[in-house]
Formats: C-alpha cells, structure tokens, sequence
C-alpha cells in the first residue's frame, strides 16, 4: 500500500451458494460501510451444497447438505477464519448426517448442532479447540397440526440465553420453545419448567432477544407471525403478535424466512418469500410491541438476511440469484429503508455469515 495510496473501510461477509457444479461454493465478499457496496474478493468451490454458516470466534462452521445418501457426506466443517480466506480446521460426520446450525458453549469445550430432518439436537466434545465427534444426540418427539411441516419435530434455531444458563431450541414441528440444561459432559436435560408451546399451527423459525434482554421475539414461518415475549428470569410471559406481511396487499402464499434486530434495539426486520418483501417494526422499549413502519421489495425468493453496524441490511435472494443491500435510516420521517442500488448476481444465494469487521483496504 503506498504512502498516499486512498483507503475504504469495509466488512467482510460470506454467502454460501447451492448454484451448479460451476459455481456451488463458498463466496467472500467486501461490503463498503461508506455506501453499502458489495465486492466479491474470492471463491471456494464446493461438491456439495451449503446449508447454513456460524461464525464462533476465529472458527467458522459450515453445514452442507447431503445429497448423495452415503454415510461419509454431510456433517460439520470447522475452518480457520483468516479474512476472506478459509482453512479447514477439523470436519465431522455422523452416518450422513445434514446438520442446518451449530453453536457453542460459553466454555467453548462443547459444540452442540441441529438436524432440521431427523429431529434431533447433538453434543460435539471440541479438544484443543477442534470438533471432533458427535458424542450425545437428543431426539425431539413433537408434532402439531399442519399436515406437511409438523407431522414430527423439525428444529430450526438455537442460541443460548443471556446468562448462558440454558441452550434454547424452536421446534418447528412441534410448535415448541425447548430449554436445555447443560450437563458436565455436554449431556442436555430439557428444562419442562421453562420449555413452553405456541398457538398450534405457529412454526417457530428463529429467536432473538432485545439489546436489554428484557424481550425476545420469534419468528413463526408457518403462520407469517412474529410473536413478542416479556422475559424474567428466563421465563418467557407473551405479550403480543404480529404479521410479518400485509394481507391486504398479497394474498398469495407467504413464508417469513428470517429476521434481524438492530443492536441499538429499536427495528426488527423480516424477510417474506412469497410477498418477496423486506419489512421494518419499529419496537416500543417500555412493552416490547412492535409497529410496522416500512417495508420494501427484494428480489424473488429472499432467504437469509444480515446486519451491518445498524447501518445496512444484506439481502441474499435464492431464486432471484441476488444479494441486494438497504440503507437505515433511522430518523427519516418517510422511511426507514432505502435502496442503496447495489447489487450482485450470484447464482442460489442460501446462507451468509459476517466475518472481519473494520478492515482498511485500498480503494
């Protein structure tokens, strides 16, 4: 870089695409925080197809899918995270196995993943900071009403809570919030005290919890619901809901895929396939209810959704082959969202992860 060499900053985030046998990978990409461009910087090809991403720490696990049926495909991969490039750390399989998230322990000597397909919750001992088998598997046992999503347990999210006293799993078969207990060894004991239902028919997608750790909401994608909870002592008490789309405005069918809340606590954002829209709440702090306040029009097909400094929102479009960012703009009295008119083909777009943040790269 020379002396008068002129610099952007940007953040680092990678998109996992299904494409072909062409283009099926990993992407990484730079997102200029001065105007929310996005730069592809590099490209790992891929025999199988992403699922879902997780960054904890310098590591990042990826999921792929297993599209063969043999008992050697599928698993977790661990890479070594170093800027836009990815080293593979350790990889685990469990007799072909499609796990769709991991996480792990405060502690970090236990990984714990999700198998949207079998209904099942598993424990991952980690040693010197590896993966290195699947040691403990719990199977959930729910169902609910709707014929097609929940004739078993499906679970679609974890995260710990605040206090990191307990692992939590929705379970969108069994219309179900599942508190976990953490054993000595990484065993998990469902806490019943805790563990609560939803209206049969809901679909919990994913949780979130406000900056304060007063409320949390999920995400319901059976019925289009985002529903908010009063939170004490990690007792979850319902205090309102809400459509993530206008019924007015489409009638066709919609799918909540995911959603995002500010850091600063004040907008919660959803991604609808179907109404293929971006929809901005606005929270009210003292009671945790949301107002719908914009809303705008993504490509075909949105599926997953990243934040950026409470500044920008990344949108990456499945069937429309796109990523696509919105500005914030908090204070606006017409709007909240707006289009920065930057986008990026890019075929299959399924899951994306936020790496580096704050890196100075030459313009």
């Amino acid at each position: 870089m020379g002396l008068f060499s002129k610099t952007k900053t940007v953040d680092i985030f990678f998109v996992g695409s299904e494409g072909t046998d062409l283009d099926r990978g990993i992407y990484a990409f730079y997102l200029n925080v001065d105007n929310g461009e996005i730069i592809k910087k590099s490209f790992i090809k891929s025999l199988a197809s992403p699922l879902a991403m997780n960054r904890q720490g310098r590591f990042m696990y990826l999921t792929y899918r297993n599209g063969t049926g043999r008992a050697q495909d599928g698993g977790i991969w661990q890479y070594a995270c170093m800027e836009t490039q990815l080293g593979l750390a350790a990889r685990i399989g469990n007799e072909g196995r499609t796990y769709i998230q991991t996480v792990l322990n405060k502690d970090r000597d236990y990984a714990y993943a999700i198998d949207y397909y079998n209904g099942e919750v598993v424990t991952i001992p980690i040693k010197t900071s590896k993966i290195i088998r699947v040691s403990k598997t719990v199977k959930l046992d729910g169902h609910s009403i709707d014929p097609v999503k929940q004739t078993e347990s499906h679970p679609t999210f974890m995260t710990f809570t605040p206090d990191n006293t307990k692992l939590i799993v929705t379970d969108l078969g069994g219309d179900e919030v599942i508190f976990f207990t953490e054993g000595e060894k990484g065993e998990l004991t469902k806490d019943e005290e805790l563990s609560f239902k939803l209206n049969p028919g809901s679909g919990p997608l994913k949780l979130v919890y406000s900056s304060n750790r007063k409320f949390a909401y999920i995400l319901n994608q059976i019925s289009s619901t985002i529903t908010c909870y009063a939170v004490k002592h990690n007792k979850f008490t319902l205090v309102d809901e809400v459509m993530t789309y206008s019924k007015d405005e489409y009638d066709g069918v919609n799918t909540p895929m995911d959603m995002v809340i500010t850091e600063n606590g004040r907008f919660i954002f959803v991604i609808n396939k179907g109404d293929d829209t971006i929809v901005a709440f606005e929270r009210d702090k003292e009671t945790g209810k949301l107002t719908r306040v914009d809303c705008m029009e993504t490509d075909e097909g949105p599926k997953s959704l990243l934040l950026f400094r409470d500044k920008y929102l990344l949108v990456a479009c499945k069937q429309g082959g796109s990523l696509e960012s919105f500005e914030i703009k908090e204070d606006e009295k017409r709007a909240v969202l707006y289009e920065t008119h930057y986008q990026f083909t890019i075929h299959a777009p399924v899951c994306m992860e936020k790496g580096t943040e704050n890196l100075r790269v030459v313009k």
